[in-house]
């Protein structure tokens, strides 16, 4: 049977395992390494906790870092973000003791404390196949790693807990404006990988679900444009919109959209 990923991902592996070897003959070009910090809006759909839209919107925490020799685009992003969302009752406690008849509701739209922690892992490779000096556009591939943490009752044992790790396609625009600015617009589409999910609230709740992930049961994007200001040869300042999408379908949904609004600084060593 055809798959889709076919003949993308034997591309896509070849050039993560023999793109260091080939840029390992060139001459540095200096590496840049920058941190971040910024703003998320993030709303998520765990449906193995309870079917209700979630949202947080919290501080946020980046390192990356790219190189760019031989035609090659090294690049690598951790994100980080954690934040606690407020026990919601829909019908005061009071209330459902002065009118019994309230309790059924009361229960079935009761939504509990909980701290959401978002943690990413990604390294991508990407190599030069069209545009100009002035604006190269890249194309190759990414490993992420990405985990989703739910915690409930400040009790380790009521934590959902969902890891994916993916091999996906890659692919980053440059537009080199001038010496001092830049804009470079990246993109990943996961398109193969392996997770690990709970049946139901509670990662203790052995064993979980575990099992592969391609676009019949996982799909999702991931983006950043990013603009870098140059101040000097060793130090940059930039700004970043990025933003994410995601769906994971076993044993029971979880969907996932996430806006950050970053500024932070660069520098090349």
């Amino acid at each position: 049977m055809y798959h889709p990923g076919g003949k993308i991902l034997p591309l896509i592996v070849f050039i993560l395992f023999i793109g260091p070897m080939a840029v390992a003959q060139e001459n540095e070009k200096g590496f840049l390494l920058g941190a971040g910090f910024g703003y998320t809006f993030s709303g998520y759909r765990e449906e193995t906790d309870a079917p209700l839209n979630r949202y947080l919107h919290t501080l946020f925490f980046t390192v990356n870092g790219d190189v760019e020799k031989g035609g090659f685009l090294h690049s690598f992003n951790i994100g980080f973000f954690r934040g606690k969302n407020e026990a919601v009752e829909a019908y005061p406690l009071d209330k459902s003791e002065l009118e019994p008849y309230w309790m059924d509701q009361f229960f079935e739209y009761y939504r509990m404390e909980d701290t959401y922690t978002r943690l990413y892992l990604e390294y991508a490779l990407d190599y030069r196949l069209w545009g100009t000096q002035a604006f190269p556009g890249f194309l190759g591939g990414a490993l992420r790693v990405d985990s989703y943490i739910i915690e409930k009752l400040n009790n380790y044992q009521y934590m959902n807990l969902t890891i994916i790790g993916s091999l996906g396609l890659h692919a980053s625009q440059k537009w080199i404006i001038d010496a001092k600015n830049t804009l470079v617009l990246s993109a990943d589409f996961p398109l193969f990988g392996f997770a690990l999910r709970p049946h139901y609230m509670g990662a203790f709740a052995w064993p979980l679900e575990t099992g592969i992930v391609s676009i019949h049961n996982y799909w999702a994007v991931f983006g950043d444009l990013k603009y870098v200001y140059r101040i000097n040869s060793l130090i940059s300042v930039y700004s970043d919109i990025g933003f994410e999408l995601s769906l994971v379908n076993f044993p029971k949904p979880r969907r996932d959209a996430i806006l950050r609004i970053i500024a932070g600084i660069t520098f090349a060593l």
